[in-house]
């Protein structure tokens, strides 16, 4: 089993989709409250078309690429209104504007904790860490600030940090491997 993820995420794709529809229904209240089964059966049938509904998709009941999309960027937003504050709370409130081709001592958590999530998420890069913002990096930081409704800038700031340590939170185990941690420390 894969080490960052956490249930219900680790038990399969129709899991996952209810625990975002779940998790949408608590914002969004015309989206039908799930409770998780691993089953598609109607009741999930029925959130799906609850919200391709609301959300202007084709009303079919087939979870395809637009409606699991338009499901994962509705669970972000839902996620950064109802979760708890991050538990990785480090930002660095002199954060220098790191240019492209620039190092910081930042990067690598950040680069890790990407390459973490690139193993649930299949639009995140899982590119090496550098230390480096190169192009793969502010690739992964404008998908996070698009889905977070962030402007789309390719820079880490504190809105885009929160919304990476939330992502983390919510799809990984919660623990940062020591090399991280001694990367971030330097």
């Amino acid at each position: 089993m894969n080490p960052f993820l956490t249930s219900p995420f680790a038990l399969g794709p129709v899991s996952s989709l209810q625990e975002m529809l779940r998790t949408i229904a608590y914002v969004d209240r015309s989206v039908p409250f799930l409770r998780p089964t691993g089953q598609f059966d109607e009741a999930t049938l029925e959130a799906v078309m609850t919200f391709q509904k609301c959300h202007g998709l084709p009303v079919t009941g087939v979870v395809d690429r637009q409606t699991w999309n338009a499901v994962a960027s509705a669970f972000l937003q839902a996620w950064g209104t109802i979760s708890p504050p991050a538990t990785l709370t480090y930002f660095p409130p002199e954060t220098p504007n790191v240019q492209p081709g620039q190092s910081s001592p930042l990067l690598p958590l950040v680069q890790e904790i990407f390459r973490g999530l690139a193993q649930t998420l299949a639009d995140v890069d899982p590119a090496p860490s550098t230390g480096i913002l190169d192009e793969a990096t502010q690739a992964n930081l404008r998908w996070v600030q698009r889905r977070a409704s962030l402007p789309a800038t390719g820079r880490l700031d504190r809105k885009t940090w929160n919304m990476l340590l939330r992502l983390f939170d919510t799809f990984s185990s919660g623990t940062i491997p020591t090399v991280v941690q001694a990367s971030a420390e330097t």
